[in-house]
C-alpha cells in the first residue's frame, strides 16, 4: 500500500459517507507520522496506517461495526495490516467490550472479533494508532484526558472506562519514553 493509493481510498470514501470521521483519520495520520518519526519508526507507514484507521465508516454511519467493516474491506483489496488495525485501533487492551460506543453488529461477527483480538500481539503501529485516535479529534488534537471525559459524557460511563483510560495514559508513557520527550509538544 502506497501514500497515494491510501489517499485515493480516502477520496472514495469521503464520497461514499462524508462526515467529521475523514478530517478525523487525516489528523491522526499526521499525529502517527511525526511521532513515528521521532520514535525511529517508519513515518511513511505509520501516516498509512493512521489515515485507513476508520475506512469501514466509508459504509455509512455506525458504531465499532466500523472496525469489522474496515478489515473486511482492507483484507479484501490485499492490505492485511492495514485490515489488522481497523481491528486493533480501538482496543488499547484487548476486551471486546472496551469501547466508548456500542456493537452494533450480530452475534458471530462480535465474537469474530473477539477471537481475533485475543489471538493479537499488539506492535508498536497498534499502539501508535490506538494513541494517535485517542488524541486526535475532528477539528484537531487534544490531550488524552479531553478525550476521555468528552467520550464519557457522549456514551456513558462502564466498567470498562477506567481500564481504558489507564491503557491510553500508558500508552502515552511508551511513546514519551520512545521519542525522549513528549507527544503533546508534536500537536
Amino acid at each position: 500500500m502506497d501514500r497515494k493509493y491510501a489517499e485515493k481510498l480516502m477520496e472514495e470514501a469521503k464520497k461514499l459517507n462524508d462526515g467529521a470521521w475523514i478530517a478525523h483519520s487525516c489528523h491522526v495520520a499526521s499525529l502517527a507520522e511525526k511521532i513515528a518519526f521521532e520514535a525511529g519508526m517508519d513515518s511513511n507507514k505509520a501516516y498509512i496506517l493512521g489515515l485507513l484507521h476508520d475506512i469501514g465508516r466509508r459504509s455509512g454511519s455506525m458504531q465499532a461495526r466500523h472496525a469489522i467493516e474496515g478489515f473486511q474491506f482492507l483484507t479484501k483489496i490485499g492490505f492485511a495490516e492495514g485490515a489488522r488495525i481497523c481491528m486493533t485501533h480501538t482496543f488499547q487492551y484487548q476486551d471486546i467490550e472496551a469501547i466508548y460506543d456500542f456493537w452494533d453488529c450480530n452475534d458471530e461477527e462480535k465474537k469474530f472479533a473477539a477471537e481475533y483480538l485475543i489471538k493479537v500481539t499488539y506492535n508498536d503501529y497498534d499502539k501508535l494508532i490506538q494513541l494517535c485516535d485517542a488524541l486526535s479529534l475532528a477539528n484537531g488534537y487534544c490531550y488524552a484526558e479531553r478525550k476521555m471525559v468528552s467520550s464519557v459524557l457522549k456514551f456513558g460511563f462502564k466498567e470498562t472506562t477506567i481500564p481504558k483510560w489507564k491503557a491510553i495514559l500508558e500508552l502515552k508513557e511508551y511513546f514519551d519514553k520512545k521519542i525522549n520527550g513528549d507527544v503533546y509538544l508534536l500537536f
